[in-house]
Parts: structure tokens; C-alpha cells; sequence
């Protein structure tokens, strides 16, 4: 898709159609948790009327009838061609040769795995898409040394890194020790400090450091991996099928 302004990236969103409700459902609130923004549709129909509107950035679809009609629909409609689409279907080796020959940007079994679903709207999404899945939260956390010696919270989380809100942010490349909380559990960590942003660099900017991980422990790497894949899937039923 061509390069959008900074206009058009405010209104872009992920379109979901599904027949089914829980289905529909369980994967919006997967992608909002994964900060984006969603639209819903129920059948073809209604998914061309909201594209008529604002094409999306990308297309999550059931397969089957609905994934069918909708990929003949946006394959003739020079307007749409372009908006990537992943189909969402139970084991279907024929499916999944035709996504690997490019008929459409992929296809997921259901029940959708988080993991796989980051990485697949991230891929056709996102120019530079993400390896980790990052979160918001808010979780007590402290620095230590280096003249930081300061609590606060992390809001945004991965298992390789974190954003810390500060209003004293150290410089880029600081080495610094960090402990948080995390479901009863205290992780002790070094960090280096890959980016800061002050309150002087705007209203829109939140002040803090983003750090990257220089030495944790692989279980409490694990305990911070699993802690996001329960955010992400909180409250949302199993796939029966």
C-alpha cells in the first residue's frame, strides 16, 4: 500500500469479519490488546461498506464462503487489491499452499494463536514490523545507580525490554540495574538505555526511557512472556472446536 501521512495513519485500522460472534469477538479484542484499532463486519457485504469508507490497513477473515467472497470482491476492485488479507481456518494444507503462492498475505488455523497472529498482521502491516509482542501495563518498577535511584512504572512491556516513565530519563546507552513486580514476583534485571524522551519533548511524548534487557534470568524472561500472552488472552473463551 502506498506510504499513508500522518492523517490517514490515525484513521487506519484492522478489519475482522466473521459470521460467527464469539469468533469475532475473541480476535478484536486479541488486536486491540495488541494496539490496534478494529472495525467488525458479519458478512461481505457488510465488510465492502466499510471499505468503501476507509479501506483497512489490513483484512482478518474466516475462510470458507465469507474469505472467498470477500477475496474475488477485493481482487477485482483496483480500490482495494492492495489491502493484505489473511484467512482464518481450521487445518487446510490446500489453503495454506495457496497463501504460500501469494493468492493472499497468509493464512492462520484456528484456534489462532497469539504468537502467530502478532507476527502475521505485524508482517503484511507494518513497514518495519516488530520481532516481539509489546504490551501497555503498568507495573511498579525501580532503577537503581547511575544517579537514577528512582521508582516509577512500566507501561509498555516485552520479554526483551520495557518503557520506563520517568520525569528524569538517564542518557542513551546508560547501563542500569531494574527490578519490577510481576504477578507476586520480583525480577531483578540489567537494562541499557536505548532511547530517552523528556517533558520537554512535547505533549504527545511520553516521558521515560525505553531500555532493552542486557541480563535477565531465562525464567524470568519466561514469567514476563507468559505474564503477556495472559494479558493478551484474558477474558476471552477458548476455541471449542
Amino acid at each position: 500500500m502506498a506510504e499513508m501521512n500522518g492523517e490517514e495513519k490515525k484513521r487506519r485500522y484492522v478489519l475482522v469479519v466473521d459470521s460467527n460472534v464469539d469468533d469475532r469477538f475473541a480476535m478484536s479484542m486479541m488486536l486491540q490488546r495488541l494496539s490496534y484499532n478494529i472495525c467488525t463486519a458479519r458478512t461481505v457485504e457488510e465488510a465492502i461498506e466499510f471499505m468503501c469508507v476507509a479501506p483497512p490497513s489490513g483484512i482478518l477473515a474466516e475462510a470458507g464462503p465469507t474469505g472467498s467472497g470477500l477475496l474475488a470482491r477485493i481482487k477485482k476492485d483496483p480500490r482495494f487489491s492492495d489491502v493484505p488479507l489473511i484467512l482464518l481456518s481450521a487445518p487446510d494444507r490446500a489453503l495454506e499452499e495457496r497463501a504460500r503462492k501469494g493468492e493472499f498475505a497468509a493464512c492462520l488455523r484456528k484456534p489462532v494463536d497469539v504468537e502467530e497472529l502478532y507476527r502475521a498482521v505485524e508482517s503484511v502491516i507494518e513497514k518495519g514490523p516488530r520481532r516481539n509482542i509489546r504490551i501497555a501495563t503498568k507495573l511498579k518498577a525501580g532503577l537503581e545507580g547511575q544517579g537514577a535511584g528512582n521508582d516509577g512504572y512500566v507501561t509498555v512491556i516485552s520479554e526483551y525490554g520495557m518503557f520506563f516513565r520517568t520525569l528524569d530519563p538517564l542518557p542513551a546507552n546508560t547501563r542500569v540495574p531494574a527490578g519490577l513486580e510481576l504477578k507476586g514476583r520480583t525480577i531483578k534485571l540489567e537494562a541499557v538505555v536505548l532511547y530517552s524522551c523528556s517533558v520537554d519533548d512535547g505533549p504527545f511524548k511520553e516521558p521515560g526511557m525505553g531500555l532493552k534487557f542486557s541480563r535477565i534470568a531465562p525464567a524470568d524472561q519466561e514469567h514476563i512472556r507468559q505474564f503477556i500472552r495472559e494479558e493478551l488472552t484474558r477474558g476471552i473463551a477458548p476455541d471449542k472446536r
